[in-house]
């Protein structure tokens, strides 16, 4: 049996706790109710946008063998499908976390996470004393340093009656462009089962830093007219985990042009957008990682018009981009 799956099966009255500073208390005290600048998420994620507060004892353990053993995150993938988990080659690239606190009963322990130098994607686990559902909500953002803002979505699943194992994906704003280390907070001051209201609370805080996979830059630049307006791409840059596209437009009314992305690489393969985040005039979408052994991709947007929330819309003609990625 794995390190993970050990783990899920044990009471939680088997960890040993441990003595916590006054400052670390108060710092999990302060309250996540600040001014910020949301993202939009233009795709399948939703904002998470749950806060609430809360105050308990903490205990922090040890947990050395989640740290040291890299394929433990897989049995956290195991439990998510194509659709809940964003990015397929997540479990070969994330770097190992292995935090866990406990507070009122209840344990949370950061497995694994990975960093993408736009998106972040961590994967925990959740054992408490309560059945909340089949598919809990978590309150608290996942909060990256010098980001204005974020777009974050979590998904969790039920593993038994008390134990789950969670996912999330979020993309800052950065004020001044992406770090190449970056510095981690999240403090999970609730689980909630959304249908029923069992809540559990407590004080759950986590800090830990990612450094940035490599990647590539392939320059793009080159335009894509249409009848509202038009988009001009910047580039694309390459990882082993994704493909990221930035672009910015120019007077496109988004209350009645929508546009879905998708790359197509010169073997055939089809990468779906599944995230994107921005501005009003600045945006970026992410999508699977490319095929190693594409030569060239072709951007293709998806233009809707609609004129009000129930049209089902109607096409709108735009021209694909080819570049050569090699």
């Amino acid at each position: 049996m794995s390190d993970v799956k050990k783990w899920l099966m044990t009471d939680i009255e088997d960890f040993p706790e441990a003595e916590v500073s006054n400052s670390e208390k108060k710092q999990m005290h302060r309250s996540l109710l600040g001014k910020k600048r949301k993202s939009p998420w233009f795709a399948k994620l939703a904002l998470a946008a749950g806060i609430f507060l809360a105050s308990a004892a903490t205990a922090t353990i040890a947990f050395p063998s989640l740290a040291s053993q890299i394929p433990v995150l897989q049995n956290i993938v195991s439990y998510f499908d194509g659709d809940e988990l964003i990015f397929n080659h997540f479990s070969e690239m994330a770097q190992p976390i292995g935090l866990a606190k406990t507070s009122n009963g209840t344990t949370v322990a950061i497995e694994e996470a990975v960093y993408d130098g736009t998106s972040v994607t961590i994967s925990f686990a959740l054992k408490t004393e309560k059945d909340l559902g089949e598919f809990p909500n978590a309150s608290g953002l996942l909060e990256a340093s010098g980001a204005g803002g974020s777009g974050s979505a979590t998904a969790m699943e039920k593993v038994d009656d008390t134990t789950y194992a969670g996912m999330i994906t979020m993309a800052p704003d950065f004020f001044f462009g992406p770090p190449s280390t970056l510095k981690l907070s999240w403090k999970p001051e609730a689980f909630e089962d959304m249908e029923i209201g069992t809540r559990v609370a407590g004080d759950w805080a986590f800090e830990f830093k990612l450094k940035a996979i490599d990647s590539e830059k392939v320059p793009i630049g080159k335009e894509i007219f249409f009848e509202g307006g038009s988009y001009t791409l910047d580039k694309l840059k390459l990882t082993k985990l994704s493909t990221v596209m930035t672009l910015s437009k120019d007077e496109i009314d988004e209350n009645h042009y929508m546009t879905d992305w998708q790359l197509k690489d010169d073997l055939g393969n089809i990468y779906p957008m599944r995230f994107g985040t921005g501005n009003e005039s600045r945006q970026q979408f992410t999508f699977e990682a490319m095929d190693p052994a594409a030569s060239s991709v072709t951007i293709i947007p998806t233009i809707t018009y609609v004129e009000n929330f129930e049209d089902e819309g109607s096409p709108v003609d735009a021209s694909s981009v080819s570049i050569e990625i090699k």
